[in-house]
């Protein structure tokens, strides 16, 4: 990028930090996915920011973000992006979130349908069963925490290696960033996942601006199963789902020019 700001706003006393390419243009806000940081949405913000002001979080215990004693949320980190849009004055922001950050987007949605012009939500981590079982969710936390204790012993060059061995559908540029966001990322942070989590269908039902849903093949790791779209879009009539099935549960890495499509075309049609 030609040109990228940072800063940080303070949401409750925590220090949020934010990248952003600026320009008098139309905002769009990036919200990632556990582990990762804000700058690990490599080559979309290149494109995007062209024509849009992009602004990048740094989520909760993340890259350079803080973190208090209540932990990162959902409900929480939708605060901080509230806080992030009143702090920076942005206009009927376009949201863009991939897993925790597709929650994330969406529950901002839902509490300011009057702020937000439209959502893409990658591979939101929206199940059948609304209250997902309690000892599921200690273990997934438990191998989390384990997968990144053991990643933080390493380098960063150990830590790429595995990268690239683990994803070798992702393009060279992702791994860089993937890496050093696992050195950044407090293990408090990987709470998230046994934290409360919204019904999904509650929020879906609030939402009043359209969406895009992009997801993947449930064989490949994607979460969203088709009875779970069904619903979706049952409630949520002003969205559209798309699969695609080369991808998993990372789609903007795992088929980046099948996502970047869908996503110019869903911009094109919410207008200027």
């Amino acid at each position: 990028m030609p040109q990228l700001f940072y800063g940080h706003i303070l949401s409750e006393g925590v220090r949020i930090q934010y990248y952003r390419t600026g320009g008098q243009k139309p905002p769009i806000i990036l919200l990632h996915g556990l582990s990762d940081n804000a700058l690990c949405w490599n080559r979309l913000p290149l494109v995007l920011e062209v024509e849009f002001d992009v602004i990048m979080l740094d989520a909760r215990g993340h890259g350079s973000s803080g973190l208090d004693a209540r932990g990162a949320s959902p409900l929480v980190q939708a605060q901080d992006v509230c806080v992030l849009i009143e702090s920076l004055q942005l206009h009927r922001p376009i949201l863009i979130g991939h897993s925790m950050g597709a929650e994330t987007a969406a529950l901002t949605a839902a509490r300011l349908p009057k702020m937000v012009r439209g959502v893409v939500l990658e591979d939101p981590p929206w199940q059948e069963s609304s209250g997902a079982d309690e000892a599921r969710r200690e273990k997934k936390l438990a191998d989390w925490r384990a997968w990144l204790n053991d990643l933080k012993q390493k380098s960063l060059d150990e830590i790429i290696a595995e990268g690239k061995g683990d994803n070798p559908l992702w393009d060279e540029s992702e791994f860089f960033q993937w890496a050093k966001a696992k050195q950044q990322v407090k293990l408090e942070a990987l709470d998230w996942i046994v934290q409360p989590q919204p019904d999904w269908r509650e929020i879906v039902r609030q939402i009043a601006c359209p969406g895009l849903i992009l997801t993947g093949e449930p064989a490949l790791g994607a979460v969203l199963t088709p009875p779970v779209i069904q619903q979706v879009q049952k409630l949520w009539p002003k969205s559209k789902t798309v699969r695609i099935a080369t991808a998993g549960h990372n789609v903007h890495r795992e088929a980046y020019m099948n996502y970047l499509r869908e996503v110019a075309a869903f911009i094109k049609r919410l207008g200027k």
